[in-house]
């Protein structure tokens, strides 16, 4: 082992951990240990699984198949990661970063200071992103800024919350809405699903990948060891946090309905159990976990630009450009706009899931036919569910009812799974005709 692998597995881990955690996973656990009650343990096996190891997994596919999502995706079509990535861009552009700023400025600053004049919330923006780009904009060294100060300034104010809900609970865990232990697993397996994080790992292990080729962890062997400490450190972090804000949302269960604001849920169980002073360790905790991920995603799209321009255009430019396109979405507020990236993130998600399952267990994956039809499938399908959400958030005004119809018939679609089922068929057709198509090809040689 090298002198410093264990410092340098400590400090990727630490930024694994910080750019998933973003504003959104402040919120959905308190929520799940509101429902769940005095079931919470249940709970966090659940979210556990599919809203942490599931993540986890996605970064360990990628590497297990090669340095970046080029490698993996080589095995569907050589092309088919510029579409990856492409709507991927869009989606970061248009919804993920944008909304980081607009919660780290009203649910942060103004959690802080209160309700502020407009004018504050472009510089704070303009500020906001500034510092994005300036932690960002050096490829080499962006893992080791975001492990080395953004994390830890993250971690102390979480952890500040969370031994505070320890020592100095609300109340007592009661009865939540749920009433089981399998019930509060599946709610809580569910939530952790629908995060979507899955993505975030498929989309952004290059960089950690990257990061930690550089340097030096080149042999195959050596860097899989250390790709394993490093996810082990993001999962053993993301667990502590989500299980004790869990934990805090429990205590709730006899003070809040269940149908309650999940933003609301989590300022208010922090002021009542500290104050003021807790309601600004929240706040800053809310600004640091927008912060990481914004850094986080601008370089993964800034890396991904200068790839597809073959080195014509710069990270750093890149990075900047993109920069500045988030920032003028972000200060616009224009609801319209964001909403697109519920469309685009639910063509995404299937795909990431698959492609996640297909790259850990790449030796017992018959041939390239498989990868074909399961992601062609998956992808196909995802298009039935991106169009309804479309259609619910007011983008897409044409009437699908009959299309959604005749999908909702689909085993496990109307849970949220249809393209489950047709992604296993898309496999064993794929490796089918992927066998006869290798024996094709062996008996013309």
């Amino acid at each position: 082992m090298k002198k410093n692998m264990r410092k340098d597995i400590l400090i990727t881990g630490f930024a694994l951990f910080a750019v998933f955690f973003g504003s959104g996973n402040l919120i959905f656990p308190p929520q799940v240990g509101l429902l769940s009650g005095q079931y919470v343990p249940a709970a966090m096996a659940g979210l556990a699984l599919t809203g942490i190891l599931f993540p986890m997994m996605a970064v360990a596919a990628v590497g297990n198949t090669g340095y970046d999502l080029k490698d993996m995706m080589r095995h569907v079509t050589p092309w088919w990661h510029y579409f990856y990535m492409g709507i991927g861009l869009l989606a970061v552009i248009f919804g993920t970063i944008p909304r980081c700023g607009g919660v780290a400025y009203e649910s942060g600053l103004e959690g802080i200071f209160g309700s502020m004049p407009s004018y504050v919330r472009i510089g704070f923006l303009l500020l906001f992103f500034a510092v994005s780009y300036y932690f960002a904009m050096n490829k080499s060294s962006v893992i080791d800024k975001i492990g080395n100060y953004l994390t830890p300034l993250l971690l102390v104010s979480l952890v500040a919350v969370i031994i505070l809900a320890i020592v100095h609970p609300i109340d007592r865990l009661g009865e939540g809405e749920i009433t089981s232990g399998t019930e509060a697993f599946v709610n809580a397996f569910l939530t952790g699903y629908n995060t979507g994080d899955v993505g975030t790992g498929i989309i952004c292990a290059g960089i950690f990948i990257e990061a930690f080729r550089n340097k030096g962890y080149t042999e195959r062997k050596e860097y899989k060891k250390a790709m394993f400490g490093i996810i082990a450190v993001g999962f053993a972090l993301l667990f502590v946090v989500y299980g004790g804000l869990a934990y805090l949302g429990a205590q709730g269960t006899k003070i809040y309905p269940a149908d309650v604001d999940t933003t609301f849920l989590l300022t208010d169980l922090v002021r009542r159990m500290a104050g003021y002073g807790g309601s600004v360790v929240l706040s800053l905790a809310v600004i640091f976990a927008c912060l990481t991920t914004a850094v986080g995603m601008i370089a993964t799209t800034g890396e991904w630009v200068e790839g597809w321009t073959k080195g014509k255009l710069s990270y750093k430019l890149a990075a900047l450009l993109i920069t500045a396109a988030i920032f003028f979405v972000s200060s616009t507020g224009v609801s319209n706009v964001l909403a697109i990236s519920g469309p685009l993130f639910t063509v995404l998600f299937p795909m990431s899931v698959v492609m996640t399952f297909l790259g850990l267990l790449k030796k017992y994956v018959p041939n390239d036919g498989a990868w074909k039809g399961s992601v062609f499938m998956a992808a196909l399908m995802s298009v039935f569910d991106a169009l309804n959400v479309a259609h619910a958030s007011g983008l897409l005004k044409a009437d699908i009812s009959g299309v959604m119809e005749r999908v909702y018939k689909i085993p496990l679609a109307k849970e949220g799974f249809a393209w489950l089922i047709p992604t296993i068929i898309g496999f064993a057709v794929g490796a089918l005709w992927g066998n006869f198509a290798d024996k094709d090809k062996s008996s013309r040689r």
